[in-house]
């Protein structure tokens, strides 16, 4: 629990720091793109102030060559050479709207423009009317050269004031990017360290779950283990202890039916013996059967279905290889209590009349296959075995430890007429050194 504390914690925050700096980058976005507008509408202006300079100097030489001239094409042009000067002139004083320093200047230069116009109106009237000579013109060029130098000084003092500005905005907006990729390489490294963090925690917990889990299988491997050896020990006391007295009672009773021929009472007492007898036997094979010590898992298998025939009622076929070796102690009693447990249920929950029983080797694996022909498994119920395996009860949950362990599969099918179990385990073949050196005699149960 601690541990998915400090995992959600830190998931939180690697989020809640993603997410203020998102607002942060956002602002920061906003301050740089302000910056980079106020760079270009500096360089508005000095385009503006560029343009008015190159259209009042054009205006100027086209005053000149008309009056040198004469040419009155070049009327048209100096008008219209003056309406872009105004226009110029109108486009500076819009876009230097926000500084008053560039206003008063504006101020300036819209009455020194003005009072060149006139200049050159008073100068273009002159060559039209015919009145014009060299000292009236000179007098006029005179004051349009003045005007001019003092246009130049205004212009130059706006243009070095917008440099200021615009080095002054450029150093912003370098200060604004600077500041918008530090936000981020530094929201995105602490998110990451966050992460990290998290990654890191829920690692533990799966390693944790993983140790846990494996504790676990060992728990209920060990636990099994145990099962099995108490049911050894349980059959072997039921055979040599309850069955041996069982015997004993049969022979003193077979001793007193000599000396009282025909009695009822003592018949009835040797039938009931009898059927004691049998039924500790079975149980006794039942919790572990010799056959599977003595004579391997094929008789024990066929031993055990033939029984199960008897008892259930439960017509079940039967095909199993035959081979020369024995596998290993562990697999063939994993293969037995599968075998036990899955007709086990077949007889509780199938409703089947039928059933089939096949055990092969195929490469280096055993494979099991037990089918009914009755209800089958219904879907929900499937899935849940499939997914956490509690669906099935005690008896599959060990059926499929029991297989786990050994390195095995357990596969449940549901099929239209019934189920299908497959079991696939390593086929280990037994050593000799643990064969039994004097195989005791095998029993059948009645």
């Amino acid at each position: 629990m601690f541990s998915l504390g400090k995992a959600n914690t830190a998931l939180a925050a690697a989020m809640l720091f993603l997410l203020l700096t998102s607002f942060a980058a956002y602002f920061a976005f906003v301050r740089l793109r302000t910056s980079q507008g106020w760079v270009q509408h500096t360089q508005q202006v000095q385009h503006a102030i560029d343009t008015f300079s190159a259209t009042a100097n054009r205006a100027g030489r086209l005053r000149s060559e008309y009056v040198d001239s004469g040419d009155a094409t070049l009327l048209q042009r100096q008008s219209e050479a003056v309406v872009l000067v105004r226009s110029a002139l109108s486009r500076i004083r819009d876009l230097t709207s926000d500084n008053v320093t560039q206003q008063d200047t504006c101020r300036k230069l819209v009455e020194l423009t003005e009072r060149r116009i006139a200049l050159m109106d008073q100068a273009l009237d002159l060559r039209r009317s015919g009145k014009s000579t060299p000292a009236a013109q000179a007098a006029i060029a005179r004051q349009s050269i003045a005007a001019a130098d003092e246009t130049d000084i205004l212009l130059q003092s706006m243009d070095a004031l917008e440099e200021e500005l615009l080095a002054e905005r450029q150093n912003r907006e370098n200060a604004s990017f600077g500041l918008t990729v530090g936000i981020l390489l530094t929201s995105l490294f602490v998110a990451l360290v966050f992460f990290l963090v998290h990654h890191q925690v829920l690692t533990e917990q799966v390693r944790e779950r993983q140790h846990a889990e494996v504790a676990q299988r060992a728990l209920s491997a060990r636990l099994l283990n145990l099962q099995d050896e108490e049911r050894r020990r349980f059959a072997r006391e039921l055979h040599d202890s309850v069955g041996q007295q069982l015997a004993a009672m049969k022979m003193a009773l077979s001793m007193l039916q000599n000396k009282l021929q025909g009695d009822k009472i003592v018949l009835d007492c040797l039938k009931l013996l009898d059927d004691a007898i049998a039924e500790t036997r079975t149980i006794s094979h039942l919790l572990h059967p010799p056959l599977l010590d003595e004579a391997g898992l094929n008789s024990a298998f066929r031993w055990f279905v033939e029984g199960f025939g008897n008892r259930s009622g439960i017509s079940v076929s039967m095909h199993i290889e035959d081979g020369k070796e024995r596998f290993d102690e562990a697999v063939e009693l994993v293969l037995f209590r599968a075998l036990q447990e899955a007709l086990t249920n077949v007889h509780r929950h199938s409703g089947a009349k039928q059933a089939d029983v096949s055990l092969g080797t195929s490469g280096n694996n055993v494979f099991l296959r037990i089918r009914d022909h009755g209800r089958g498994v219904p879907l929900a119920v499937l899935r849940a075995l499939k997914g956490d395996g509690t669906a099935g009860g005690v008896g599959l949950a060990g059926m499929n430890e029991r297989i786990r362990e050994i390195g095995g599969c357990l596969d449940i099918r549901s099929l239209a007429d019934g189920t299908e179990i497959l079991i696939k385990v390593p086929a280990r073949q037994r050593s000799k050194a643990s064969f039994p050196e004097k195989p005791a005699e095998q029993q059948e149960v009645v």
